[in-house]
């Protein structure tokens, strides 16, 4: 039988406590930093504190004491069943053979100093080994663009400042650090906090200035953050936006429809762009950040009328790339990007409405795109259909060349006062309409070598 019994928060052991230490010759706790240990005098002891700081720690625990056939006596700071990831892992593995009793609520330790009077209903109660991430050796995009180590993280993060919430266990350095990484991460840095020590030993200070503690263990209590607050994550964003749109808000965000919206989201989209071209952080995390307040005010005028939700965009693009990326949370096997393309195209191409019939080669390629790079997108797609284009002249050309070509065409357009780029856009039309004819009548284009770019009413 493993016994896990409550030290509570104070000096002194429980006197319950003190009984079966005597009682029983295996005892483990999970950390010797907890401050009632001292009254044990020279009772032998096995500390769980190495195993604590790394990935899986509770499984780890878990599975070293279920490996005693004799009886156990497992100690853990505040009370067994609030937020202890160990005493979980235990009960999940052999529920049988666990009897827990004892225990103190951090909030009948801490109520008074903290101006608490009964538990929130909706608190969050974590422990601080669920903000330890796992590490990884295999290779990430940081990797491949020689930007290591690859930064671990964990997702989700396990506490949301919108509702209060309460870190237990917090018992060594490295475990007070990835949890206020995370922290500062997530919550303003102004926003309250509390360290929690002994009992009733209360320190308030700010997520932005929390600062290595001497001792060991604590517990982090966070009050609830004002989503208007919130600045550091998306409920922040999506409370201003929900504001602006909804009664009593802007007046000119009031007026504006999903399609006068069409043209902010193309500029604030080229704006990033840009800032990417330039490598300019500070101003792609702004411009990134419009990009997204457009994408909030769609999705905020569909919900107010009714036709989706911001949660139905997350469950959309969540379900597309796990169904698009088998080699990843599948059991498909990719070697190289070469192998994800093939795989990418074959699903996309069997995609929507249920329908098990491959659309048209071209499906995808929005028709807003500017009529250049639609073109090139064009081509593209032909190509992994292994169609093939006949009749243009290609002769080599570097990009100089082909800029100074590009350029001349502008030239000669705006001498005739001709549109290049709804001429571009007609062409590209014809070909679209080209491509799907010669599908509809053989979906197996491979080697097809025609004038693909003519209007396949114009055959003869």
């Amino acid at each position: 039988m493993i016994t896990i019994a409550g030290l509570g928060f104070s000096s002194e052991l429980p006197v319950g406590v003190a009984a079966l230490v005597r009682a029983t010759p295996m005892v483990y706790v999970r950390t010797v930093a907890h401050p009632a240990l001292h009254t044990m005098g020279d009772v032998l002891i096995q500390g769980c504190d190495d195993l604590l700081e790394v990935p899986d720690a509770a499984a780890h625990i878990a599975t070293l004491l279920l490996a005693h056939t004799e009886d156990v006596l497992y100690l853990v700071p505040g009370h067994p069943r609030i937020a202890d990831a160990t005493v979980a892992a235990l009960v999940a593995k052999a529920p049988q053979r666990c009897r827990i009793i004892g225990g103190e609520h951090p909030i009948d330790a801490y109520a008074d100093e903290l101006g608490i009077h009964g538990a929130a209903s909706n608190a969050q109660w974590c422990d601080a080994l669920a903000f330890v991430p796992v590490t990884d050796a295999r290779a990430s995009w940081s990797t491949f663009h020689a930007h290591t180590p690859y930064p671990p993280l964990v997702t989700p993060c396990p506490v949301r400042a919108h509702t209060e919430a309460w870190i237990c266990n917090v018992s060594s350095d490295i475990l007070y650090q990835h949890s206020t990484a995370h922290l500062r991460s997530h919550y303003p840095a102004e926003a309250r906090c509390a360290l929690l020590r002994g009992h009733g030993s209360v320190e308030w200070t700010t997520v932005g200035g929390m600062t290595s503690p001497q001792k060991f263990p604590l517990t982090i209590y966070l009050p609830a953050v004002v989503a208007l607050e919130n600045i550091r994550s998306v409920d922040g964003i999506v409370s201003v936006v929900e504001r602006l749109l909804g009664p009593g808000g802007c007046p000119w965000d009031h007026a504006q429809t999903p399609a006068s919206l069409r043209r902010t989201l193309l500029e604030e989209t080229y704006e990033a762009i840009d800032a990417i071209d330039r490598g300019d952080d500070q101003s792609l995390a702004e411009e990134l950040g419009d990009v997204l307040l457009n994408i909030l005010m769609q999705t905020e005028m569909a919900r107010q009328s009714g036709r989706f939700t911001l949660e139905d965009v997350y469950a959309a693009v969540t379900t597309k790339f796990i169904r698009r990326h088998p080699h990843v949370f599948g059991d498909v096997a990719a070697h190289d990007a070469e192998d994800v393309l093939k795989h990418w195209y074959r699903i996309k191409a069997t995609e929507g409405d249920g329908a098990t019939t491959p659309k048209s080669p071209l499906a995808g390629v929005p028709l807003a795109l500017p009529a250049l790079t639609a073109t090139a997108a064009l081509i593209n797609k032909s190509k992994r259909y292994g169609m093939q284009l006949q009749g243009m002249s290609i002769a080599p050309i570097d990009e100089g060349r082909m800029g100074e070509q590009l350029f001349a065409i502008a030239v000669a357009a705006a001498h005739h006062n001709l549109d290049a780029e709804s001429a571009l856009r007609a062409i590209n039309a014809q070909y679209r309409r080209r491509v799907d004819a010669l599908y509809g009548r053989d979906q197996h284009l491979n080697g097809q070598s025609q004038e693909l770019w003519r209007d396949a009413d114009s055959d003869a």
